[in-house]
Order: C-alpha cells, then structure tokens, then sequence
C-alpha cells in the first residue's frame, strides 16, 4: 500500500532495470499513479537508448557507432578564441577544408560572437558573413566529392537560419535553444532540418552583470529540452531523432556548473535525444588551471583540459563534440572509443 499525505511530492527512485520495471507495475494498481509508471519505463528505455539515425538531404548521420567531431568555423572578428582567423570568404573555405581533412564530420559555420559582452550583429551582417561560405563550401564539397561532410550554421535568427537551409546547410545550432527568435521554431519546421537545441541561462551581453544561480543545473537543463522538443513536435516538427540536445557549456554557467554537468553528464541519456556537447577551450578550462596549477592560459593554450573535459562527456552519451582542435581530438576520441566499446575481435 502507497500512502502519500502532500498533494506534490519530490521522490529520488534508486534501483536497477529490473527494479524500476517491477515498480512501473506496481504503481499501475493506483489510478493517479499510472502517469508516473508510464513516464518510469519511458524513461527507462530512453536512458538505454545508444543509436540514433539522423538523415537529411540525402546525408545519414549513423549516431552512437563512433563520436562525431563538428569543426568550429569562426567567420567573424571577435570569436573569444579564433575571431578574424577566417574572416573572408576564400580563408573560411579554406580552413573548412583543412579541417575535414583532420576528420571534422561536420562543420559549423558561425557569424556572431557569442563570448560574454559581445555585441550582437544583425541579421543582414551575419548573412553577409555566413551565406557566402555555406554556398562556396557546399560547392567544393560537391567537387572534392565530400559529400558525406555535415554543414551547420550556428545561428538564433530565424532569417539566417531560413537564408542558408535554402543553399544547402544541413543543420541548424542555436545557442538560445530556440529562445530568441520566435520565427525560428517555424523556419526549422518549416525545413524539418536537424537542429540543436542549446541550453543557455541569460545573453551573452547580461552574463557579467547576472547572478547566475541554480537549484539544479542538471534537472533545469533537461526540462529546458523537454519544453523545446514539445514545442517543435506541437509546431509540426516530423522526427524527434533529428533535435540534438547540448547542456551550454558557459553558456550562462559557473566554472562549478560546467563541471557538474560533465560529471553528471549520463543523467542527460534520459531525455532520449542526441547528445552534442562543447568544451573547446571553454574559459572554465582556464579558472582550474589557475586554481589548482596557478596558471594563467589563453584559449588557444587550453588543449590537455579541452580533451580531458570531452572525457565525461563521451562516456557519459555525448554523441557529437564541438572543437577547434580537430586533429587532436580525432586521436583521442579513437583511443576513447575503442575503450568506451571494447569489443576483442575489432583488434583481430
């Protein structure tokens, strides 16, 4: 017999597969139960889940066989890290190219900063910036015959977004989760294009001055997807594979919530989504070098803590990473993954 006194209350269920299962039946007997046995098992199954298929214009994504590595292309001129590296048309190609042939699986093409008090750019400047290289480098991924190379556009405008899915962009990533353009929710479904749904806490231009807090970060994250996700498949959206969720590493986050997140990070495989995780030379990066090396770094000298930091991630779901060092972290995630899925006969 389940006797509860409050009307609402908080419970942590700890168990194994089978556990939860026998417990789902259970709660079945009590009529105003049975939501939360559905939602136990739902949850069960999704938290199992490994493989994920993502296709679109005529690309398949196969997730959860290896970890995909999306290359950040930068075309602006104040990317906290590599801003003005790519700031023309013909270098953004180039440097695109070069990081496919370090193994970049996808690359996300950027036309706005987002570091902490950046500016924000209009729609019509970011096009400026971004649209030439989406359709320069579709046309020589055509021509180097590349055409199993993913190109994303990192972007909360829904006028960007519209601009590049029609020449030819292959997924959207919006840093505010489809928070910050009302159009974009009907531009992405408008396409039925693969999107990120990224969590963030604030703006950029209000993080220096905002008291970041939460209760937890981890719980408030997955409740942030689930409210995107049921948005988009409410608007029309046709396959829920295709949303790809990432945590917002820094993305109005301490230096303590980045790495309770990457620590915690298993508890996101309960959303059922794909995972897509950024760490790259991330600035929490540099407050451990400075706590516990005395150390100051600039980005580009944050590699080492830069992998170590995919480590819990990979392990824990990611099935995508963001990175600007795409050859290194190749070599990592080779070695990484060949242990995360051991399988004797794979070394003959």
């Amino acid at each position: 017999m389940l006797e509860f006194a409050p009307e609402y209350l908080k419970v942590v269920l700890i168990g194994n597969e089978y556990d939860f299962k026998n417990l789902a039946k259970e709660l079945k007997n009590f009529q105003n139960l049975k939501g939360l046995a559905v939602k136990i098992v739902e949850t069960v199954y999704r938290y199992k889940r490994e493989n994920f298929k993502i296709t679109y214009n005529r690309k398949v994504l196969p997730l959860g066989l290896k970890t995909y590595v999306m290359g950040i292309l930068n075309v602006t001129p104040d990317s906290f890290s590599d801003g003005g590296e790519a700031f023309d048309t013909a270098k953004a190609v180039d440097k695109a190219l070069k990081l496919i042939q370090e193994g970049a699986d996808i690359i996300d093409i950027g036309g706005e900063s987002t570091r902490p008090g950046a500016k924000p750019v209009s729609a019509e400047e970011e096009l400026k910036r971004v649209l030439p290289v989406v359709k320069e480098l579709k046309r020589e991924l055509e021509r180097q015959k590349l055409d199993k190379v993913w190109i994303s556009v990192d972007t909360y405008k829904g006028e960007v977004a519209n601009a590049v899915l029609q020449e030819g962009a292959d997924i959207i990533n919006d840093i505010s989760g489809l928070t910050f353009d009302p159009k974009m929710v009907d531009v992405v479904v408008k396409h039925q294009a693969p999107v990120v749904v990224n969590h963030i806490k604030g703006t950029p231009q209000t993080w220096r001055e905002m008291v970041i807090s939460y209760d937890d970060v981890v719980g408030e994250i997955i409740r942030f997807w689930e409210e995107r996700i049921n948005l988009l498949m409410e608007r029309g959206y046709d396959d829920r594979n295709k949303i790809i969720c990432d945590p917002g590493i820094g993305f109005g986050k301490l230096p303590e919530h980045n790495v309770e997140i990457l620590k915690r990070f298993r508890e996101f495989k309960t959303i059922g989504q794909p995972l897509m995780v950024g760490v790259s030379r991330k600035s929490f990066i540099g407050e451990i070098y400075k706590l516990l090396l005395q150390k100051e770094t600039k980005p580009k000298e944050r590699l080492f803590g830069s992998l170590a930091a995919l480590a819990p991630a990979v392990e824990g779901g990611a099935h995508i990473v963001r990175v600007h060092d795409v050859a290194p972290t190749k070599e990592f995630l080779a070695v990484l993954d060949s242990i995360r899925t051991y399988d004797p006969y794979y070394f003959g």
